[in-house]
């Protein structure tokens, strides 16, 4: 029964990752950042066939052995490029300099060659009875093995930490840049990489103990269905994802801003700036006019350079006088100025919150939630009902003095 399962949810998988190659390849001939999600799907149907080889089709397990590690070492650099495409501030395109991240791919090559070029009856004697080699040639493709899978284990917790910081840098740089981030923040590729990080963790293991002691750890029926679920999020959201900066790359790029993650780095990124503190704060009574007066928080896909044009000003001057003068971003600024709007609003109850959110410039319900509450600790409702009590109190009462 298990056979049946396990070789339906491959079935499955393998189907939507056939319906997702043509629509990724037409893609990457005009926008190379779907090429990485396209070789990452690849390796992954490679990968997918593992459980119903070594339980339907024993007779090729040791090609399947040797596909294995050239698939395994593409995963991390193919998912990583991806990620580096969807946050890249200008178009990104494939360079010299990515070959480097293919180099384990390469000596995964050799690694399936080795084992390929051992005679067949010996590599059903080493894969599927369990021989002890102790010397010679197939020792040499044993040890290479097992090298492979460590510089795999290596390479994926390498690909994984250089993934959360690459976002987390991104998710900063948006704040400096944009007032609503809902379509960019890329939330859904953390949880790609919890099941990412899963699904290697189980596959390795899983094999690991096939090759050791020539049975599988755990049942296929899990790890399939993980990869079925990594395939599915990929190709739901990957499909649908565009580079997070992709409007913004006619922009002059001297106008582009770097990631920043602390304060150091801003303090030493503007060290070299011509502008002077009092320069600063009139940038800063001029950009809070500007919302006051025009209410340009009301639009919803207000952005720094949108602002930088409206005030005429350099997009890194306002960023700067945001940073250093008023000590926020653009994201936090512009949401201030929306909650703020939309205070008496709440307050005087004669629309919907999701209403509200819309006409102050939210694009969400749950992002105006999200900002309202770290603005003022209470989510929407909680304030309006805050405020009717105070003013449902009898008048006789004393009033709460201000200290």
């Amino acid at each position: 029964m298990e056979d049946l399962v396990v070789f339906a949810i491959t079935m499955i998988t393998l189907g939507q990752i056939g319906f997702c190659l043509p629509q990724l390849f037409a893609r990457a001939l005009l926008i190379q950042t779907y090429f990485p999600l396209l070789i990452f799907f690849i390796a992954n149907a490679v990968i997918a066939l593992g459980p119903t080889v070594f339980l339907l089709f024993p007779a090729w397990n040791t090609v399947y052995i040797a596909a294995i590690f050239p698939a395994w070492l593409l995963l991390g650099p193919a998912l990583w490029l991806y990620v580096e495409g969807l946050t890249s501030d200008s178009p990104w395109r494939i360079q010299s300099k990515h070959i480097i991240q293919i180099i384990p791919f390469a000596l995964g090559l050799i690694t399936s060659g080795l084992i390929i070029s051992l005679p067949l009856e010996l590599r059903q004697l080493i894969f599927s009875e369990g021989a002890n080699i102790d010397s010679g040639f197939p020792l040499v493709v044993i040890v290479s093995m097992f090298l492979a899978m460590l510089l795999w284990a290596l390479q994926s917790g390498y690909y994984v930490i250089r993934i959360f910081i690459r976002l987390s840098k991104y998710r900063q740089q948006l704040k400096d840049l944009f007032a609503s981030n809902e379509q960019r923040e890329l939330g859904w590729l953390s949880w790609v990489l919890i099941i990412t990080i899963s699904s290697w963790g189980f596959s390795f293991v899983n094999l690991m103990s096939t090759l050791l002691q020539d049975n599988a750890l755990f049942g296929y029926r899990f790890g399939s269905t993980l990869l079925l679920i990594l395939v599915w999020t990929l190709a739901y959201w990957g499909l649908r994802q565009k580079p997070g900066f992709e409007g913004r790359y006619k922009d002059d790029e001297s106008d582009i801003l770097a990631p920043e993650s602390t304060d150091s780095e801003r303090s030493k990124k503007y060290e070299r700036s011509a502008l002077s503190k009092d320069q600063s704060q009139r940038i800063a009574d001029k950009i809070n006019a500007a919302m006051a007066q025009q209410n340009l928080h009301l639009d919803p896909s207000l952005s720094l350079h949108k602002l930088a044009r409206y005030v005429a000003i350099s997009p890194n001057y306002i960023s700067q006088t945001l940073n250093e003068t008023m000590d926020t971003n653009f994201f936090d600024f512009v949401n201030k100025w929306r909650v703020e709007t939309a205070k008496p609003k709440i307050i005087a109850n004669e629309d919907t919150v999701l209403n509200i959110a819309l006409d102050v410039g939210f694009n969400a319900r749950s992002s105006f939630y999200k900002v309202f509450k770290k603005e003022t600790g209470k989510t929407p409702t909680e304030f309006r009902l805050l405020h009717k009590q105070v003013s449902d109190k009898p008048d006789f009462l004393p009033k709460e003095r201000n200290r």
